[in-house]
């Protein structure tokens, strides 16, 4: 399911920065225009987000282990990491805003929303966990259910990042932007 969840992230992220071209290909002059400064700045900022959500999602929660008090303390620690990278994120997005053009401000917020509520939901996955006294059936069904509406949170943000799109000269400032090009 982690692996699910950060798919969808990186998703999110990444998606953002593509965009459909229609029509068919001409050969024409090749020129190599420099983008604004500021944009670039703003669009490798916005693919280092995508950068490190990417690098962030390797970890597995694994097979828990038997003792009862060591697997929740192995559950409180993997949810731990998720809401440290999702707190990360959420931050460096909402730093990216206002956007050097305000049309990049709605991709953004595409990420930004999903992503926010579906930390929320991990941190109460976490705490659910946390407060237990021991991990019970119905303390399990509880945490697995904030962890399956975080994932349905993440998969309509993802939904929504098709409806957008940067503007040109963010697109074409990927192209210079360090993060972009990784």
């Amino acid at each position: 399911m982690k692996r699910l969840v950060w798919s969808a992230l990186v998703l999110a992220t990444t998606a953002a920065c593509a965009t459909p071209v229609a029509g068919k290909p001409v050969a024409g002059q090749v020129t190599t225009a420099q983008a604004d400064a500021e944009v670039v700045r703003w669009m490798n900022n916005f693919c280092g987000v995508a950068n490190y959500l990417g690098a962030s999602g390797g970890f597995t929660l694994g097979t828990p282990p038997t003792d009862p008090a060591e697997a929740k303390k192995s559950l409180s620690t993997s949810l731990g990491r998720v809401v440290d990278v999702l707190n990360v994120a959420v931050h460096d997005l909402d730093e990216l805003t206002p956007a050097p053009v305000a049309a990049a401000d709605t991709a953004v917020e595409v990420i930004l929303e999903p992503l926010s509520k579906a930390r929320d939901k991990f941190v109460l996955a976490k705490s659910t966990v946390d407060e237990a006294p021991e991990l019970t059936l119905d303390i399990f069904g509880a945490v697995n259910q904030h962890l399956t509406e975080a994932v349905t949170m993440m998969n309509d943000g993802v939904e929504q990042v098709g409806l957008v799109s940067l503007p040109d000269d963010f697109r074409e400032a990927a192209d210079q932007a360090e993060n972009c090009t990784k």
